[in-house]
């Protein structure tokens, strides 16, 4: 069983689209798959399983909650785990760094990734 959908940009908090040049969700719409891998694997900006250049998410049912493994560099190590557990708690635990891939990294509440947010880097045409 696989999944393919198309999961459209938020554009909510952007700059652009306070000032109206822009839909709150909006192009590019870009592929994401989902298939049950040992758990369920989520491949991020492709509609290819089996894309190693893709990022990717891993989620395992675990007896007392769920543990995510977060792989932002396709085809490399997980940078870190998530970890949500039945009673309500959560955990970032970074990966230390023993690969090409960065360990993830924890941030004060509240902060904002500005890059995350940039809307003149996106074109549209690259997967509509």
């Amino acid at each position: 069983m696989e999944l393919k959908v198309d999961v459209p940009t938020y554009y909510g908090s952007s700059a652009s689209y306070t000032a109206g040049e822009r839909p709150e969700f909006g192009r590019p719409f870009v592929p994401t798959v989902v298939r049950p891998a040992g758990g369920l694997r989520i491949v991020l900006g492709s509609d290819n399983y089996f894309d190693e250049d893709a990022p990717d998410v891993q989620i395992e049912r675990r007896p007392n909650g769920w543990m995510i493994f977060l792989r932002p560099v396709g085809g490399d190590e997980v940078s870190g785990q998530l970890v949500f557990l039945d009673d309500g708690r959560s955990f970032l635990i970074p990966e230390r760094h023993v690969s090409s891939t960065p360990p993830t990294v924890a941030l004060d509440p509240g902060t904002e990734v500005a890059a995350l947010e940039e809307t003149k880097t996106i074109r549209t045409t690259d997967y509509d």
